[in-house]
């Protein structure tokens, strides 16, 4: 029997399409990855001024502890907590080998209002849809049963996102702007008008 070559073509063509196509979702793939920006972009010398003035953080997330970042705060298009692993190693282990942000955190445990709820402070970057980005700090009930709620936030837009929390004695929370320095604001829960308070004036 004589071989169809108008069949074979038939058959063959929209196989050579799907590998096309194919290569091209990969390419494309590639190239995003390729071309994504990391969390953290430093430009200066960090040997005459500390990374943390110097860095420049971009947040990536669409979602903070399961929230959407529309839910937390409107006109926002990202939002991300500062983690240690989003660090450059070389800013979260200093040059003998022990953790270079000893004694700080960026997300603390506990019961900040004295209830029995389990809550989590956190702090990180967002990034309004506008491109506007600024620092964010919040504190979250932890029920047993059911998503995180928002119990507490703050946020304004601020070219020196970096932020650490500190736990202090009487549920007191220290969020640091800075290391080695002096730039922190205190927040506490006024048990009369229950409520959290800052302490000392916001940066």
């Amino acid at each position: 029997m004589p071989h169809d070559h108008a069949d074979s073509r038939k058959a063959v063509g929209p196989f050579v399409r799907a590998i096309v196509t194919l290569c091209c979702v990969l390419i494309a793939s590639t190239a995003a990855v390729r071309s994504e920006q990391p969390f953290v972009t430093i430009e200066g010398d960090t040997d005459k001024i500390a990374w943390w003035v110097l860095a420049d953080f971009h947040p990536f997330t669409t979602e903070v502890r399961g929230i959407p970042v529309s839910k937390i705060r409107k006109g926002w298009c990202k939002a991300t907590e500062f983690r240690k692993d989003l660090l450059p190693r070389e800013f979260a282990i200093d040059k003998s080998g022990k953790d270079a942000l000893e004694g700080y955190s960026f997300a603390v445990e506990g019961s900040f209002d004295g209830s029995a709820v389990k809550q989590v402070a956190l702090v990180g970057v967002y990034e309004e849809c506008s491109g506007q980005r600024g620092r964010f700090f919040m504190i979250l009930d932890q029920p047993k049963i059911g998503p995180p709620r928002i119990r507490f936030l703050d946020a304004f837009q601020t070219e020196n996102q970096f932020g650490m929390l500190e736990l202090m004695k009487g549920n007191t929370l220290l969020l640091w702007s800075c290391m080695d320095c002096d730039g922190y604001a205190k927040l506490t829960w006024d048990r009369k008008r229950r409520r959290f308070k800052w302490l000392s004036p916001d940066f």
